[in-house]
């Protein structure tokens, strides 16, 4: 059994390999007790272990709690996964391919590995990512804060007293009425309209037709606000490691 760990900046999510056969266990939300959201993700049964994969873009000390983790818990050491500057065909379009972020790339990998058709991937998490391949080349892409990191610098850097109830998580109304509402619809806005003007553009500039894909934790939210149609991949990533570890 091979297992893969996509390590975000607040949520961990899980799949197995075993005799060929993928499945995705689900995610964790962490914060604090880092230990307890591993205790929650890994609470499986998990037979013959052989690899440890992990995509991660945590800080240092996070990855070295889950290597001990790991360590104590299969006796053996993780296999951190980098960016490349070309995998499974997929050539990285940074100037410097290694400061593309790795959960980034497994994306991109997981989206595009069997499909020559030109592609959009949108992650919305804690920051919501843009990349655009075409011909199996990273044309590049865009990074911007996500819904929540939106939410909370209003709350950091004003005097906004902090609203902790900010649903419905959709909007039924064009203005709001209350600072929650406001709140809501204000980041949905900008984030779908950023999202439906930059696709227009970019199939205006290239002349060519994507095929959308949208994952990450908030893309659910954001997804009625958008124009095209976005096929959603939850597990994009670790799907995108899967295929590097097993076919590249």
């Amino acid at each position: 059994m091979k297992i893969f760990i996509e390590l975000g900046n607040t949520t961990l999510k899980l799949a197995v390999l075993e005799k060929e056969r993928y499945q995705f266990l689900g995610s964790e939300n962490y914060h604090t007790d880092v230990q307890n959201s591993f205790n929650e993700l890994f609470d499986h049964n998990f037979d013959n272990v052989s690899n440890v994969y992990v995509c991660s873009v945590a800080s240092a000390d996070l990855n070295a709690a889950l290597t001990q983790y790991i360590h104590q818990t299969f006796q053996i050491y993780p296999t951190f996964l980098a960016t490349q500057p070309e995998s499974c065909g997929l050539v990285c379009g940074y100037d410097r391919f290694e400061s593309l972020g790795v959960d980034r790339w497994m994306a991109m990998i997981g989206a595009c590995a069997h499909s020559s058709q030109p592609t959009i991937i949108v992650d919305a998490g804690t920051a919501l990512t843009v990349d655009m391949v075409i011909d199996k080349k990273h044309q590049g892409g865009f990074i911007v804060p996500g819904l929540g990191l939106m939410k909370q610098s209003l709350f950091d850097r004003t005097a906004i007293p902090m609203v902790t109830d900010t649903q419905p998580t959709v909007v039924t109304e064009l203005l709001a009425k209350d600072t929650g509402r406001a709140i809501t619809g204000g980041t949905l806005f900008m984030l779908s309209a950023f999202l439906n003007t930059l696709a227009d553009n970019l199939e205006e500039e290239t002349g060519r037709r994507f095929r959308y894909i949208g994952t990450g934790g908030d893309f659910e939210t954001l997804n009625p606000m958008l124009d095209k149609h976005f096929e959603v991949i939850p597990d994009l990533t670790l799907i995108g490691m899967v295929e590097m570890i097993q076919s590249c």
